[in-house]
């Protein structure tokens, strides 16, 4: 296979190319491009424009820009003859982007090339201890990521790949909401699609802090926020999600408690680079390791294994692209409450 990359920042440097190596895939099939042209990473045939690199003859393309050039990249990616498109989540950074392309999907074709991607969509593995939606009663879901203290005692976000200090200054709209929670909800939403529930989603938000732990304020366009809390329903189950990027030296929590009516509780975690699956109940807890990244079982999957999504599933592409589409959209929508119409 050979594969465009447009976009060569941090999450291709410690996350996909990692990966990449690790299942094997020759370095000789990847090509990459990037609007600065200081970023040079090993591994990736560099092209001097984007132009060159669409004129290879490419089976794929993943977009990893950041989030506000997905769609701009995108538009000009569908102009070409490439017949697979990967986006990175968020698969758009604006609601008003977000309409564009749901005009761009309009057409059949088009949304038949596109995969707005969430490395957390892999994570389905409850599945196997529920028989069908119907069992559930309620789910807890949440991403509490590890931080560490600046000279003052403030709290800051480590990298998620090397746990080294993250010395971004994040702001608006880069904070949770957006953000992470965007992994949450692709890994319910896919485990309740599976289980035969629909897709129909709806969110609110409890509240959001800053860095600091203070209120985002209305009319605040500029404060990321590093906390929050989310309430809904998906396909009419009750759902909380309890992001935060500061949750200290405890952290690290992040998957979900799936609760069924039997009393049952189908727990999912990480641990280190590995997932957890249990099933908890009154006879005991029933305990099962998946090994390995994330990102190598996400890229493995639904990209490129032979079992990918695009070999073995390609009119289902559309489906998934919709409901990324769906999230996003809903979690932006909390941004305007929270902050105003911006």
């Amino acid at each position: 296979m050979l594969a465009g990359i447009i976009g060569l920042g941090s999450v291709i440097e410690t996350a996909y190319l990692p990966a990449l190596r690790r299942l094997s895939l020759s370095s000789g099939e990847l090509y990459g491009y990037d609007s600065d042209p200081l970023r040079n990473i090993e591994g990736i045939t560099r092209c001097d424009s984007l132009n060159v690199l669409l004129a290879l003859p490419l089976d794929m393309v993943l977009i990893t820009t950041s989030s506000l050039h997905h769609l701009p990249v995108l538009e000009t990616v569908l102009q070409s003859k490439v017949p697979a498109i990967v986006v990175e989540k968020p698969v758009a950074a604006t609601l008003p982007q977000l309409e564009k392309l749901q005009m761009l999907l309009g057409d059949p074709q088009k949304a038949a090339r596109v995969l707005a991607l969430d490395h957390w969509m892999v994570r389905t593995q409850a599945c196997r201890y529920i028989r069908n939606v119907n069992q559930i009663s309620h789910i807890e879901a949440f991403l509490l990521e590890p931080s560490g203290f600046n000279a003052a005692g403030e709290p800051i976000a480590l990298n998620f790949v090397t746990g080294d200090a993250d010395t971004r200054q994040l702001r608006h709209p880069d904070g949770v909401i957006a953000d992470i929670g965007t992994h949450v909800l692709a890994m319910m939403r896919e485990t309740i699609h599976q289980l035969g529930g629909h897709d129909k989603l709806t969110v609110e938000l409890d509240y959001a802090r800053d860095r600091l732990g203070k209120a985002i304020s209305a009319g605040d366009f500029t404060t990321a926020e590093g906390e929050a809390l989310l309430t809904g329903t998906l396909s009419d189950i009750p759902f909380t999600v309890h992001l935060n990027k500061y949750a200290g030296p405890a952290g690290g929590q992040k998957g979900m408690r799936i609760h069924l009516h039997d009393g049952q509780v189908i727990n999912i975690d990480r641990e280190g680079t590995n997932e957890v699956v249990e099933r908890i109940s009154a006879q005991g807890t029933e305990r099962g390791l998946i090994a390995g990244p994330l990102y190598d079982r996400c890229l493995l999957d639904v990209v490129f294994g032979e079992n990918s999504l695009f070999a073995q599933a390609p009119e289902e592409i559309p489906a998934y692209t919709q409901r990324r589409i769906a999230e996003v959209t809903a979690l932006l929508s909390l941004q305007q409450q929270l902050r105003g119409n911006h």
